[in-house]
């Protein structure tokens, strides 16, 4: 018995492991692998380097010159009972610039690119603009050069109606590109970290980090003997019972479908990755449920003295098959649905049970060879 119940959480346990580990790597792939950018740091952006080699990177750089910004990000929203719009401002897309000495030509190479930022840091960005203008109008070399901003997203290539309006607002300002102007078509996006929402990407990394700890449970549970839990604590509680003896009967058990087993004193099933045990001189009443729809089911239900529904997933030739040997070999059983036993069951379960249970048993303590003692 106990082989046959492991077999069957383990297959249940290294579907669940299989399953949990490509969803981790699907939400990893999502998310371009960035959670190890994340972890380690993000890279320090070299502007004197390739452009290509950063693409897709999380990037940080300590942006020098702010020159202006060129495109207000907004979010439009439909009532959908109204019809009414609505736009907000997410935040604005800048043109900024890190000059480079070169000093072999006594003179300094500008690098312009793109930097999204949110609008609450607008006005800051403003007063950088400014301080920009008025350090490299200077005449007079007494302005002090404007504050750096260390500035940390993913390094992304330019849309085309971003890169569109990156280039027009460059030309209106008499930047051409040339040996000591170099302009990159990329934007630093601080709303976005691997392609994705920084929200979205933490959503996605806080489910991927569960389902790895579910994964490794799962990988834990394949090498354990926890599948026989429950059947260890019906044990511990009921001590005149032997597995042994648990064992004997589920050898003679009606096997139900694939994960059920009904014998004449126990019934073993196993739900997901553990087997569950059932006593049943305990149960009181089974019948077959059916819900269709959206949250559909097909299941054996059975009572026990408690008056606790458990519920066993079963197809319905698999749950009739099931109650068919209780009414055989459960005298104390009711099986079958109606209104009025269920209004018995539930308000009057002294009256419920002096229909079959107590009868069974004033037999079963009469004549102790009562039903040839199956269920007793």
């Amino acid at each position: 018995m106990l082989d046959i119940l492991k077999k069957k959480s383990r297959k249940s346990l290294t579907i669940r492991a299989i399953i949990s580990i490509v969803i981790v790597i699907g939400l990893l792939a999502l998310t371009k692998f960035a959670v190890f950018d994340v972890i380690t740091g993000p890279t320090e952006l070299d502007v004197t380097a390739d452009p290509e080699q950063y693409e897709g990177k999380y990037v940080t750089i300590e942006v020098e010159n702010f020159l202006t910004d060129y495109v207000e990000h907004t979010t439009t929203t439909t009532n959908t009972k109204t019809g009414s719009k609505s736009t907000s401002v997410d935040g604005n897309s800048y043109i900024v610039f890190n000059a480079v000495d070169d000093y072999e030509n006594n003179s300094s190479i500008w690098y312009y690119y793109s930097i999204y930022m949110k609008k609450s840091q607008k006005n800051e960005l403003y007063d950088l603009i400014d301080d920009t203008w008025n350090y490299w109008g200077d005449e007079t070399n007494t302005v002090a050069p404007p504050a750096t901003l260390k500035v940390t997203g993913t390094w992304t290539k330019l849309e085309s109606q971003l890169e569109r309006y990156y280039k027009e607002t460059l030309t209106e300002m008499g930047i051409e590109e040339s040996s000591y102007d170099v302009v990159y078509l990329y934007t630093i996006d601080t709303a976005k970290i691997g392609g994705q929402s920084v929200v979205f990407f933490w959503v996605c990394m806080a489910a991927a980090l569960l389902l790895l700890i579910y994964f490794i449970v799962n990988v834990v549970g394949i090498f354990s003997n926890r599948y026989a839990g429950k059947i260890n604590t019906y044990l511990h509680n009921n001590p005149s019972v032997s597995l042994a003896a648990i064992e004997a009967d589920f050898a003679q058990a009606h096997p139900i479908g694939k994960n059920a087993w009904v014998g004449r004193k126990w019934t073993v099933y196993v739900e997901g990755p553990k087997a569950n045990i059932l006593a049943n001189r305990d149960l009181v009443w089974g019948y077959y449920f059916k819900q269709t729809g959206k949250y559909s089911v097909s299941q054996l239900r059975v009572f026990n003295m408690a008056k606790k529904m458990i519920s066993i997933n079963l197809s319905e030739d698999e749950a009739h098959e099931a109650l068919k040997y209780y009414a055989e070999e459960q005298p104390h059983m009711i099986v079958g649905y109606t209104k009025e036993l269920e209004t018995s069951f539930q308000k009057k379960f002294t009256e419920f049970l002096n229909l079959k249970y107590n009868p069974a048993i004033n037999a079963e303590q009469a004549d102790p060879y009562f039903g040839n003692n199956t269920s007793f």
